[in-house]
């Protein structure tokens, strides 16, 4: 079966600005947001949020294009590409917001200064990101831009692995980014899915929603394991994606279906794509947004996925929901320690099982290589599994 390695990685989230500072933090507790003024309009009001670590939200129109060419920067360097290789990769790029964020920051600039603006006319270009990325670092494959909601990075690493696995590339250069807004930050705030206690607690019986958070991520997937730049973070895992599946529900515009029927159906596609069986998965890394209809799909949908539900984790505590991002920002952080032997906790949330029936470690497990799954259920019903595994077997 051919297969395609993640060979480096770069991370920026709210607990660190590379992949190692990252990983460290989830040896800690989860931290907490900051109260961030959002105004539209007639609305003058706070949002909570996990933002970038140490970039103040000044500057928005030039802030976020330094960010995400650091962790491609990174990802590039700890995989060792050389020249010739960058000549023959793809970039895929996986947002929600894209670079909304400055279109806002644009119109806010043009409205003080008296002209005739207008929101978003300086619109975002769903291809303006990449194609900078791409030409930035000498990248000569073509460029692709995802945006499915929550699964959108995720489902641009599928696409990826597709066409290395099909000889359409040599490497892929995976990107992910999402960025604090106005639109995002008031949407789910007038949809009451963001947590009123600061806090997100998936599963748990005092979940109460999410918390907006930003995030850059990069990974460089390539055909073959490469030993990358020394000791750095996933450059020699072996982790690579054994299958995927992405499915729609149409159930409803902002929740799975609550019988956990859909999540269930991508769950057994992803296993049937990996040709693994239920019982071969040594843990999950489950969607988590700590949303009421969410998280009783996704737990009515494992329970029915598995005989035995394995270990399961969240990472949304950590970095907050980075929405199309999510995908490869949680990616990197659970195989970032998995690496290091350590299955991820949450303490505090989830520590017996609730009406959900279901309970989170405490405290990072040791855990030996395995094969995993990572889900991730988006808005607009737009759900994607994915096995990945750090054995060749």
């Amino acid at each position: 079966m051919s297969r395609s390695y993640f060979v480096g990685a770069g991370l920026h989230t709210c607990l660190g600005q590379d992949v190692s500072s990252n990983i460290d933090a989830l040896f800690g507790p989860p931290p907490g947001p900051v109260a961030v003024p959002v105004r539209a309009g007639p609305v003058d009001a706070t949002a909570s949020a996990l933002l970038l670590k140490d970039r103040p939200l000044v500057d928005i129109e030039n802030r976020l294009e330094p960010v995400l060419e650091t962790v491609c920067a990174e990802a590039l360097e700890t995989a060792g590409l050389t020249a010739a290789e960058r000549a023959d990769t793809v970039l895929l790029l996986g947002s929600s917001s894209v670079d909304i964020s400055r279109s806002e920051a644009i119109y806010q600039r043009e409205l003080a200064a008296g002209l005739d603006a207008y929101p978003l006319v300086d619109n975002n270009n769903l291809g303006r990101m990449a194609e900078r990325l791409r030409r930035r670092f000498g990248l000569g494959g073509p460029d692709y831009t995802v945006s499915t909601a929550c699964t959108a990075s995720a489902n641009a690493l599928v696409y990826g692995d597709a066409l290395i696995r099909t000889g359409r590339a040599r490497h892929a250069l995976v990107v992910s980014s999402e960025s604090f807004n106005v639109i995002t930050a008031l949407g789910f705030r007038s949809l009451n899915l963001v947590s009123r206690t600061g806090a997100m607690r998936p599963f748990d019986d005092a979940r109460g929603g999410l918390i907006p958070g930003e995030g850059c991520g990069a990974l460089v997937v390539s055909g073959a394991r490469r030993n990358g730049a020394g000791a750095a973070p996933l450059a020699g895992s072996g982790f690579h994606l054994r299958g995927a599946a992405n499915l729609c529900d149409i159930f409803g515009m902002s929740a799975a279906n609550p019988d956990g029927s859909t999540v269930l159906d991508v769950i057994q596609k992803a296993l049937h794509a990996a040709d693994v069986a239920p019982g071969r998965i040594s843990g999950i890394k489950t969607h988590g947004t700590a949303s009421l209809l969410n998280d009783e799909a996704e737990a009515a949908g494992m329970a029915r996925a598995f005989a035995v539900v394995p270990p399961l984790c969240a990472l949304k505590p950590f970095i907050g929901h980075t929405f199309g991002a999510c995908g490869l920002n949680e990616l990197i952080l659970f195989c970032g320690l998995m690496e290091r032997g350590f299955f991820p906790a949450v303490p505090g949330v989830c520590a017996r099982p609730g009406d959900l029936g279901v309970s989170l470690f405490q405290t990072p497990q040791a855990m030996d290589p395995g094969v995993f799954m990572l889900n991730y259920f988006g808005f607009g019903g737009n759900n994607t599994s994915l096995v990945i595994a750090n054995v060749d077997d």
